[in-house]
């Protein structure tokens, strides 16, 4: 998908301008009939300073890492999952992150809830108090 080099937002494959702000988009190397010298080309990235830039690989690593932290990393998470970070592929990253957190938490509530129900609850708790 190609995005607008004016405003950052995505130009689809039949636009001929951009639906945000009007830029006149280029498709497929072919000019339109209105081209101007800020026509938007299909095959380009956006703006580093866009909401819809790529997130490198390294940027991923270093969102990974500091999501890996104990308490901080938590709350950076939520803050980055509601909206905080600019990027929306880091907000995506994150919005995921969490929901993987919500399925593991849930498998070992439904693990110890069946330990639980198997062995008998006062060894299990016991167990677990010591």
């Amino acid at each position: 998908m190609a995005f607008c080099e004016n405003c950052g937002k995505p130009v689809y494959r039949l636009d001929k301008t951009c639906v945000n702000c009007g830029t006149p988009v280029t498709q497929f190397g072919q000019s339109t009939d209105y081209e101007t010298k800020s026509s938007v080309r299909l095959d380009d990235d956006p703006a580093q300073s866009s909401p819809y830039a790529v997130l490198s690989s390294w940027g991923f690593v270093g969102s990974l890492l500091l999501m890996a932290i104990p308490i901080a990393g938590f709350i950076i998470t939520i803050v980055w999952a509601s909206g905080g970070a600019v990027n929306l592929n880091r907000r995506n990253l994150a919005r995921g992150y969490l929901l993987l957190l919500a399925i593991v938490l849930a498998f070992y509530v439904v693990i110890v809830i069946a330990l639980i129900a198997i062995t008998g609850s006062t060894a299990i708790l016991n167990q677990i108090a010591n």
